[in-house]
């Protein structure tokens, strides 16, 4: 199946020749799919898994919930990069985030979206199951309660980033949920 784009530069360039009136055609550019829809259906079998147990607040746990809903079903192709800020987003009260402890220059905080560490931490575990490149991680500045020391991963909007590359030379799908009091995560690959 193919897709088309306009090409713009040549249409703004017969729309500035044209006479009023005068009927134009747009260009379009015929677009076709680097990859088969079969790439994907074949993306089924766990190649890295992880889970934390939820606790804490209900804001901390509403956090959670918003982190998990963004990064569930991120699709990366063989050389591409997960980037947990490029996929999460600012972690602000306009995008719903709500007030919850952080952990900052080993003091505990209150500030917007506290709790999505550890969905990063989870993210992390199951990333490194799998046997995928971690290109950027950070700790926690003391330790941490769902994973045990030196597993987890801190991430702060424009500041500290988890980074991984799907160094296979097939696509996988970062599954991310959250079941009862946990948060999990699957790494989907080919087998």
């Amino acid at each position: 199946m193919k897709g088309c784009i306009i090409d713009v530069e040549y249409n703004v360039q017969k729309i500035l020749e044209a006479t009023a009136g005068e009927k134009l055609k747009l260009r379009v550019i015929p677009v076709y799919p680097k990859h088969r829809g079969t790439e994907i259906e074949e993306i089924r079998h766990i190649v890295g898994s992880y889970s934390t147990w939820i606790s804490g607040s209900v804001q901390r746990q509403s956090n959670i919930n918003l982190a998990v809903k963004a990064i569930n079903n991120t699709l990366l192709w063989p050389g591409e990069v997960f980037s947990f800020n490029g996929i999460v987003g600012p972690r602000t009260m306009l995008r719903g985030y709500q007030a919850a402890p952080i952990i900052i220059m080993g003091h505990t905080a209150m500030d917007f979206g506290g709790g999505v560490c550890q969905v990063a931490s989870t993210v992390y575990n199951a990333a490194t199951a799998a046997g995928l490149a971690i290109v950027e991680r950070h700790q926690h500045s003391k330790p941490i309660h769902y994973v045990p020391e030196g597993k987890d991963a801190t991430v702060n909007y424009g500041y500290l980033d988890l980074k991984f590359r799907n160094s296979f030379k097939t696509p996988v799908i970062v599954k991310v949920g959250v079941a009862g009091n946990q948060v999990w995560v699957n790494i989907l690959g080919r087998v």
